[in-house]
């Protein structure tokens, strides 16, 4: 008789998820929900998709949503934990991202947007009120996740409140994909649903902002190669270590995102950034960087400064190692004529790019590749 009930009761539950338009909960135990890193297991009475230690995903697979609602139930049984959902899962190694931080509950990283490009991910290099929100997250207690997609953008709702905690400009382009859950360290998901929409976009460009000429918006970037620790002097003389050089433009805001074009490994951990300045006359400039994880900059083959804004384990806002604009000024005795600049970027983990602008174009001009 019991089971009678339970087998009546799931029936009648799932019936009334389903007759919601185009929603469809999704079954842990299905043969399409893969999972790594993670297991299925029952927690607080619910069968939930567990991550254990370490990172961990699970996806449905064959699954195609680009537009609509994804909700879900998370619940954190450690201190410290990264959760979230990701979605527009077009490989293992590329899809968004949005989790929540218990251990950061109403700091500014509460909730935290870290597209995965390559298998990278990139949170250092959007941050900010853009990329990051203040929330309340909960630690061992279960919290609703709701998160809207429409076209280039997300908005993310906390526990059924109507009002948005957070919205996000997308940066992977614009496509259709899995989802699924994610954490790095232990999580519990549950209830995960998603309501697809019919919602069709021919997205229009933006108005292009105000541009500011000074940013250099326009570098040849050399292939990856093995100089975390800058141990190789002027690797660009080399023809051994660079031998390929690609024309890419920054994103709008002028960063240079090196993991949207570069699968990043311990033996493929540097590149060289190159561009042209021409000066009217003898005269110097400042140059403003913001980059992670290391930065050695040359000019005319000479080596100016050598910076270090890694990663390390603190509450601290300035040991996040974010890519912040004019985070740091050298100044570059230019001469009269062509000078060349080149920035060499090393990188070992949360996101490889960097962002830099001269104080002003008097007397100069940036010749973009």
């Amino acid at each position: 008789m019991k089971k009678t009930r339970l087998i009546l009761l799931f029936a009648l539950f799932s019936g009334i998820c389903l007759a919601q338009k185009k929603t469809s909960c999704i079954d842990f135990t299905s043969k399409d929900w893969k999972t790594f890193g993670s297991e299925i297991t029952e927690f607080d009475s619910i069968l939930t998709t567990y991550i254990p230690k370490g990172t961990g995903i699970g996806y449905l697979d064959g699954f195609d949503f680009q537009n609509g609602t994804i909700e879900c139930d998370l619940y954190s049984p450690s201190n410290k934990a990264y959760l979230g959902l990701v979605f527009r899962i077009t490989s293992l190694t590329n899809f968004e991202n949005i989790y929540f931080q218990p251990h950061t509950s109403g700091k500014w990283d509460a909730v935290q947007y870290d597209p995965i490009f390559n298998g990278s991910a990139t949170w250092q290099l959007y941050n900010g009120t853009a990329y990051q929100a203040v929330a309340n997250i909960p630690v061992r207690e279960w919290f609703h996740v709701k998160i809207q997609v429409i076209g280039d953008s997300a908005k993310v709702y906390l526990n059924n409140h109507p009002k948005q905690v957070f919205s996000v400009k997308l940066k992977h382009d614009y496509s259709s994909g899995s989802i699924g859950v994610f954490s790095y360290h232990p999580a519990y998901f549950a209830n995960l649903k998603v309501t697809k929409s019919d919602t069709v976009l021919s997205l229009k460009p933006e108005p292009t902002p105000t541009s500011n000429k000074a940013y250099i918006s326009g570098w040849l970037i050399s292939e990856p190669y093995n100089n975390y620790d800058f141990n190789l002097e002027k690797p660009f003389l080399n023809d051994s270590i660079v031998s390929k050089w690609h024309k890419i433009n920054t994103e709008e805001n002028y960063l240079m995102n090196l993991n949207r074009h570069f699968t990043f490994s311990k033996s493929k951990n540097t590149v060289l950034a190159k561009v042209i300045i021409n000066s009217k006359k003898p005269q110097k400039k400042k140059l403003y960087v913001g980059y992670s994880d290391k930065i050695k900059i040359y000019l005319n083959n000479n080596s100016l400064f050598t910076g270090d804004n890694s990663f390390h384990e603190s509450d601290e806002f300035e040991d996040r190692g974010y890519v912040l604009d004019q985070h740091q000024m050298t100044e570059l005795p230019l001469q009269a004529g062509k000078n060349e600049l080149i920035l060499e970027i090393s990188e070992k983990k949360f996101g490889w790019g960097f962002i830099a602008q001269l104080e002003n174009l008097k007397g100069i001009e940036i010749i973009h590749p």
